[in-house]
């Protein structure tokens, strides 16, 4: 499956595990850590794998602080442009993904 924000194409994804949300790897196609013409984008993944680094270490004060940071990045978090293609070219809306370190990525199904 690839993963896209718009027409911007994130990368693929390998699901390695499934409850409510959906998780695995990502093979990044964006290059979201150097030269990006949507250095918002690229902000964003950005602090979504410095988030979830915090979260993960049990660091709640760092966490938090980049929780009230969230705000810059809201427009993204509630888009509903991101979605999966398939092999098919089968399209699958889901919810904005959260992005961790070591190239692993947990995604929800948007079901409106």
């Amino acid at each position: 499956m690839n993963l896209f924000w718009k027409d911007i194409e994130i990368g693929e994804l390998t699901e390695t595990n499934w409850d409510m949300r959906s998780s695995g790897n990502i093979r990044f196609k964006f290059n979201y850590d150097g030269k990006t013409n949507n250095t918002h984008l690229s902000n964003f993944i950005k602090h979504s794998i410095e988030s979830s680094k915090y979260l993960e270490n049990g660091d709640e004060e760092n966490y938090n602080k980049m929780c009230n940071e969230e705000s810059k990045f809201l427009d993204l978090i509630n888009s509903s442009e991101w979605r999966l293609k398939n092999e098919k070219e089968e399209i699958v809306k889901i919810l904005c993904p959260i992005f961790h370190e070591n190239n692993e990525i947990t995604w929800q199904r948007d079901y409106e």
